[in-house]
């Protein structure tokens, strides 16, 4: 019997591994498809490596940017598996599920271990029964599209939404960036956003708010989206950013593991209802960002070590927050919506980044630095 088996290899599930091996425990991985999942192989850091890439070169060419791009996810996956593995990780691939609450099927192979994490993460639901991966797509295909499409459709302002379409923008395709709601990147400030909002504007972007998609289909050569007003919009590629959908491992219900849609649900220890059984990222539904499956990652392994979290926060008030558009967008704390939302009084004070010794050895124009206080400083 292992010590510990882990299904899935993204962040979550790769720090809780790689913690409990280094720490003298047998611990078997589990993973249905790549090492890295969303996180670390088909969305966050895919994504940020495409738009660094960029920045760091505003006038590469496409193609370049793919060569670069493969380059540096050859060296993700080749870190992921030589770290595993340097920490005694044994790696099985194959979709595994619940026969019993110490035992795991995966094909015709029956793993036992004392402890289980389900680190299994999300996907992108398919609130319109379309088919992924032709005109259609979902981040998996879009951070790897050979050819440029000359117009796109993206379903979403949030933060996926907006940084595909800083991306696509940047290369000449024309975006139409579809919301349901009258805002864009909605729960961030506006003189945050705004900048964001203007710079893809001047390369081209739409955007449609307060536009409720009823209907996703596509024919050989476009997607088709219908608005709820009646109007249609057609391109040669969709790209959906919308809710998510928890991967729940089969036969989870089986044996006594409680969840629902919003997720699996776990205890301060990311316990589930099951006593040797925990889940952590994305799956149990708290807050579904890479730096939280590493936190909760960590903190499971912790605990199964029978060593304290200094790090555990399950409330996530202070968690910083990061949006790898053209600008960028970082902060950490409440911000001026959230703190007249509440009521809260406070005083805010803003500097230029041209006009810091940093912004000026680097050569910065625009973008700032904004301090929020409450009125007792």
């Amino acid at each position: 019997m292992k010590d510990v088996l882990v299904l899935g290899s993204g962040p979550a599930g790769y720090y809780a591994a790689t913690l409990c091996a280094e720490n003298g425990l047998e611990v078997t991985l589990v993973e249905q498809e790549e090492l890295g999942g969303t996180g670390f192989r088909i969305g966050a850091l895919p994504v940020k490596i495409l738009l660094d890439c960029i920045k760091q070169n505003p006038f590469i060419s496409y193609e370049d940017l793919l060569e670069d791009y493969r380059v540096k996810m050859i060296d993700v996956q080749n870190k992921l598996e030589s770290d595993l593995k340097r920490a005694g990780v044994s790696l099985i691939f194959g979709e595994g599920h619940f026969i019993q609450r110490d035992a795991i099927k995966v094909r015709d192979e029956i793993i036992k271990a004392k402890n289980i994490i389900i680190a299994t993460g999300s996907r992108p639901s398919d609130p319109f029964g379309a088919v992924y991966g032709k005109n259609i797509l979902t981040h998996r295909e879009a951070v790897f599209v050979d050819r440029l499409p000359k117009d796109i459709i993206i379903l979403g302002a949030n933060v996926e939404g907006i940084e595909f379409a800083t991306l696509y923008s940047r290369f000449g395709v024309k975006v139409t960036v579809v919301e349901m709601v009258e805002d864009i990147l909605p729960g961030n400030d506006c003189d945050l956003k705004q900048p964001v909002i203007d710079i893809l504007k001047s390369f081209n972007v739409d955007f449609l708010t307060g536009e409720e998609v009823i209907k996703l289909a596509e024919t050989d050569d476009n997607a088709v989206i219908t608005l709820q007003s009646g109007k249609k919009l057609a391109a040669e590629k969709c790209l959906v950013c919308l809710s998510r959908e928890l991967n729940i491992p089969g036969g989870a219900g089986n044996i006594g593991i409680e969840y629902d849609e919003t997720g699996i649900a776990v205890d301060e220890n990311y316990i589930t209802s099951v006593p040797n059984v925990y889940a952590v990222g994305d799956v149990n539904g708290r807050c579904l960002m890479g730096s939280v499956a590493i936190n909760q990652g960590i903190s499971a392994a912790l605990h199964i070590l029978g060593k304290k979290s200094q790090i555990q926060n399950t409330g996530y008030e202070g968690l910083p927050r990061a949006i790898f558009t053209i600008p960028e967008i970082a902060g950490v704390g409440f911000q001026e919506w959230e703190l007249k939302q509440k009521g809260i009084k406070y005083k805010m004070a803003k500097q230029q980044l041209a006009q810091t010794w940093r912004g000026i050895s680097k050569g910065y124009t625009d973008g700032f630095i904004k301090v929020l206080a409450d009125d007792e400083d």
